[in-house]
């Protein structure tokens, strides 16, 4: 019966949901933060790469910060998902104050596809040599691509070096 397969495919998606939220309460400092579970699995996905690249930052403890969800001294890092359920593959608006921006791609299975990384000061380059770009622009999938702001001016890491 379809009925009993949904039920059960509902049920296992509400105790994985109740499980990242355990987590978050156990672990704050590593996957803690709001009801958006994939923000949060990406903030999470962010501070293991970022280690992995040499950075030690650590996460903001409240569930809801302008601008960033890591912070290093004085890196500012704002952290963006987009899964292959987007369609369209866009996200928000990106707003300041960041210093430091990374957008994750998760793949199949959920899976990080690519992890760009974009400083301030990069962003403040492509700005200046491309007048009609927003000083806040939308999220895009687009932005990981060659001729995108992070393809161009930032640092793409594709799936074979992302060591996570």
């Amino acid at each position: 019966m379809p009925d009993s397969d949904i039920k059960n495919g509902i049920e296992k998606y509400l105790q994985a949901r109740k499980n990242i939220l355990e987590l978050g309460r156990k672990h704050p400092e590593r996957i803690g933060g709001n009801d958006n579970i994939i923000g949060r699995i990406g903030e999470f996905i962010a501070l293991q790469f970022l280690e992995s690249i040499g950075q030690k930052p650590k996460k903001m403890l409240h569930s809801s910060n302008p601008g960033y969800d890591l912070i290093e001294n004085d890196i500012q890092t704002q952290v963006k998902v987009i899964t292959s359920e987007n369609q369209k593959g866009r996200n928000v608006r990106l707003k300041k104050p960041w210093n430091q921006f990374v957008l994750i791609e998760l793949g199949e299975h959920y899976k990080p596809k690519r992890i760009g990384v974009l400083t301030e000061q990069q962003h403040q380059i492509a700005l200046s040599e491309n007048k009609g770009w927003s000083e806040s622009p939308i999220v895009k999938l687009s932005m990981l691509g060659a001729k995108g702001l992070i393809g161009r001016y930032g640092t793409v890491y594709e799936k074979s070096r992302i060591a996570i």
